[in-house]
Order: structure tokens, then C-alpha cells, then sequence
């Protein structure tokens, strides 16, 4: 890799850390510059702005995210549907936990900077649909169960996602876990077309 390249990829990773970590109010190019080791007007010769920086932060971080949304169907592809369900959910919001991405998310993914809610909200339209995808991917391939409807299975599921995903915003992960595996049961059974015979 080119210095240059280096460079960049430095300035780009500390800023994730920086604003991840204080916000983006809060964090400066010098702050980041200080991080990277170069002097702040070296910063312009990558990013025109930190709003230009944040917003390829942004971008950088969704497409991570959006990948590793498609690689679960590559792992889950041999599991059966009830387990194939619970290890995305499980996966995809564990992922908010895992590194400095997925602290980003936390942090900008329900509560953006002003300047950037367009963008964050365009980006989340196009996360919720690589779910949504998923999902129903899922649900045409596997018809052992007699499920409800698809779209009304995919909704449930991407709302109780979204659900977590605001509770972990100020729980640890242990209190999301057990929040997790207390609610799975009832939405499992719900989805499910013959829950009302049962009752």
C-alpha cells in the first residue's frame, strides 16, 4: 500500500474511533490529525471537510454492514428455519457490540448529527431492505413450518430487530441477551398459522 493510502486509511480509522467514541461535535480534524500523527492541514490533502470525512465514514461503515448482512446467508444456509431465525437475530445485533463499526451504528444509527440525517436515514432504508431480503430468502427456501404470512413474518421480525436494537442503545449486552432470549419464545409461536388453535 502507497503512503498516501496508508494515510488515508489511518485518517479514516481514527475518525471512526474519535467520533464513535466522543461524537462528532465533539471531535476535531486536529483531534484526529493528533491521532494519525500528521499535522492538520495534511488532513485536506484526503478530505476536503470532516463533514466530507464523516460522511465516507458513514458510507464506509454501512457497506461493512451490508456485507456482513449477506454473509450470514452463506453461513446459516444448512440450519434449520426456527435456528436460522434466532442466529440472525442474535448476529445482526451482535454486531453493534463487536467493534468500532458497529459502535458507530449504536451511536448515529436512531440519533444522527442534523447534517447527516438524510444520509443515515438513507442508509438505514437500505440496511432494513438487505434484512427484509434476508428474511424472506429465508422463508422461500425453507417451507417446513406453517408459518403466517411472508410479509406479516418479515415485518415481526425486523420490528422486534429494531426493538432490541433501541434497547442495547443504553444496555449491556447481558441485559440485552436475557431481553432476547425472554421474548424469541412468544415470537416464534406467534409466527406461526396454527398459534390460535393452540391457545
Amino acid at each position: 500500500m502507497k503512503k498516501g493510502e496508508e494515510t488515508k486509511k489511518r485518517i479514516l480509522e481514527q475518525g471512526l474511533g474519535l467520533f464513535s467514541s466522543y461524537g462528532y461535535e465533539e471531535t476535531s480534524l486536529k483531534d484526529i490529525a493528533k491521532n494519525v500523527k500528521i499535522k492538520p492541514p495534511s488532513i485536506y490533502a484526503y478530505f476536503e471537510s470532516k463533514q466530507a470525512l464523516f460522511e465516507q465514514i458513514v458510507n464506509f461503515v454501512i457497506e461493512d454492514y451490508l456485507s456482513f448482512i449477506k454473509e450470514q446467508s452463506y453461513v446459516i444456509k444448512d440450519f434449520p428455519l426456527k435456528k436460522k431465525l434466532y442466529y440472525i437475530l442474535v448476529e445482526l445485533n451482535k454486531y453493534y457490540y463487536m467493534n468500532e463499526k458497529g459502535l458507530f451504528l449504536k451511536r448515529y444509527g436512531i440519533y444522527p448529527p442534523e447534517n447527516f440525517k438524510d444520509l443515515i436515514t438513507a442508509k438505514n432504508k437500505e440496511v432494513e431492505q438487505a434484512i427484509r431480503n434476508l428474511v424472506f430468502s429465508i422463508l422461500r427456501n425453507d417451507k417446513t413450518d406453517n408459518l403466517i404470512d411472508e410479509e406479516a413474518v418479515v415485518t415481526s421480525f425486523t420490528t422486534l430487530l429494531d426493538g432490541m436494537l433501541f434497547y442495547m442503545m443504553s444496555s449491556p449486552y447481558e441485559g440485552y441477551e436475557h431481553r432476547l432470549n425472554t421474548i424469541w419464545s412468544v415470537f416464534w409461536n406467534g409466527i406461526h398459522a396454527n398459534a390460535k388453535e393452540k391457545k
